[in-house]
């Protein structure tokens, strides 16, 4: 027997840890081929209990509908042949009846893609993850730390500023000294926090650059990352060399790393965006990195209400705020202050108003009161919300405007 639940807009379905009892949601069909065997929250193990409650209600519902219900009838079926008429048998049971199934919503989640299980999941963002598939824990800390460092000479603040404004204009976000430490903070504190939240260190080596002074304690700090953060931080090297020739000194404690010696402000600007361990574009960490935790590229589909649920909660919210929904032999209704809302019974339009109804329950506008999917009240949010859409003909006027 094969159960359907519906998901969310983005195709995500609810599950709970039956440890920590906190929800979080999964796209089935996409992704790991594994089942789920680990609580994101709080790492619990299991295979096969990750149901909500409300879903668990509505298998149990359908479980005995399907199954017992027939089962039931033809037993009574049989006692009625077995008595010949003699006694009068009446089998009275009282079972479930098979409602509509639980309403998936649209909840403010946060999206996380687990890459050492190629999985994507919905959750309540915590300090720490654990992946759905294979259990591995995500320190939330060290998949934050997107930083990058610029190391340099004072002397040099200029020509660092530039490459500080491009690698922005890149979507990364560049840590450069006075500019990311408030004012009263102390030196050497400030530099070692700048250095934990970055993914990489870019030390501009020119004629000026003289290892002494923060510029050691900097590249002490950036040796210290690279052996906890392992390849999840790049210690960059680049050797300028000035009008008259000049370089800039390696210092004792890079030349284990390797250095380039770009000749042109852009060649250096490559060697950067190519050796940083995040992508451009959506700062993030490039495929193969372990021990982190990415944001999909691909955000919520959602967007706009539709035209037919908002028609509803606008008819809803200026009435008595119940929507009304029953399904017969004559059709789809759809009533909201006595007023049908369904134009027509083709099958197209009734898909059309009945999805806008499921809309209004995702985003929470809407709460079933008669859990059945018949007898639907705003709620606080509907109401919020419904005070915020314009009208149609408002809308239209909008749409008419020049841009």
């Amino acid at each position: 027997m094969k159960i359907n639940f519906p998901t969310d807009s983005d195709g995500y379905l609810s599950q709970e840890c039956p440890s920590c009892a906190q929800r979080f949601k999964v796209r089935f069909g996409e992704g790991s081929e594994e089942p789920i065997s680990f609580c994101p929250y709080c790492g619990n193990k299991g295979h096969d209990c990750w149901y909500t409650q409300d879903q668990v209600e509505y298998i149990q519902a359908v479980s005995t509908g399907v199954v017992l219900s027939p089962e039931l009838k033809k037993l009574e079926h049989e006692m009625k042949k077995a008595s010949g008429g003699f006694l009068k048998i009446d089998m009275k049971t009282d079972l479930p009846q098979v409602g509509a199934p639980p309403m998936e919503t649209d909840d403010a989640l946060d999206v996380l893609r687990f890459p050492c299980c190629n999985e994507t999941i919905k959750v309540t963002r915590y300090d720490r993850h654990f992946c759905i598939i294979c259990g591995k824990e995500m320190d939330m800390a060290a998949t934050d730390a997107k930083k990058v460092f610029l190391s340099h000479k004072g002397i040099d603040k200029d020509k660092v500023s530039d490459f500080r404004n491009t690698l922005q204009l890149l979507g990364y976000d560049p840590w450069l000294d006075e500019d990311a430490m408030p004012a009263g903070t102390p030196l050497e504190r400030g530099l070692l926090q700048g250095m934990k939240d970055s993914c990489g260190v870019v030390f501009f080596i020119t004629p000026s650059f003289k290892d002494e002074g923060y510029l050691e304690t900097e590249i002490n700090y950036a040796i210290q990352e690279k052996r906890a953060k392992g390849e999840r931080f790049a210690i960059i090297t680049l050797q300028f060399v000035d009008a008259e020739g000049n370089v800039g000194e390696i210092p004792e404690l890079l030349k284990t790393y390797v250095w380039k010696k770009p000749k042109t402000s852009l060649e250096a600007l490559r060697e950067i965006v190519r050796a940083l361990p995040i992508a451009h574009n959506l700062v993030d960490w490039r495929e193969g990195i372990d021990g982190v935790v990415t944001v999909p590229k691909i955000k919520s589909t959602s967007t706009e209400l539709s035209a037919e649920a908002t028609a509803i909660l606008k008819v809803a919210a200026s009435g008595d705020g119940h929507i009304m929904c029953h399904k017969s032999f004559g059709g789809q209704t759809i009533q909201v202050g006595g007023k049908q809302m369904i134009p027509d019974q083709s099958p197209r339009i009734v898909a059309l108003w009945v999805g806008g109804v499921e809309d209004l329950q995702r985003r929470r506008y809407i709460m079933d009161v008669g859990h059945k999917g018949e007898i639907f009240q705003v709620t606080r949010e509907g109401y919020e919300a419904a005070d915020t859409i314009p009208d149609e003909e408002t809308r239209q006027q909008r749409a008419e405007q020049p841009h």
